[in-house]
């Protein structure tokens, strides 16, 4: 089986809820979604031993017309970031629920 992936992306947002239930309230600050990422690489690394990884993307740094279309709208709509796509599937905005995340790849490794 390949590597399950968990992808962040961070990307400029204008904050506050986006009303979706994700739980997402003020934006998160790129130091602080930096931080937590490698906070779920390494619990990713230590529960799965290289079957999952995370992966930190800052679209600031990606040419727009590079940037899928569907992620475009996702991060272009009230979504504040970052958003977390879990296996190809955006899942979370707003937050890095890192149990939730845990909980998820594992169900998908199964």
């Amino acid at each position: 089986m390949a590597k399950v992936k968990v992808e962040i992306y961070d990307y400029p947002s204008s904050g506050g809820g986006c009303g979706c239930g994700c739980g997402g309230g003020a934006a998160m600050t790129t130091a602080a979604i930096k931080k937590q990422v490698g906070e779920l690489q390494q619990q990713l690394e230590e529960k799965f031993a290289g079957q999952a990884e995370a992966v930190y993307i800052d679209l600031r740094a990606v040419p727009r017309n590079q940037v899928p279309s569907e992620l475009r709208a996702l991060t272009n709509g009230p979504y504040p970031a970052p958003l977390v796509v879990v296996d190809g599937t955006p899942r979370y905005a707003g937050d890095i629920p890192c149990e939730e995340i845990i909980k998820e790849v594992g169900n998908i490794l199964a």
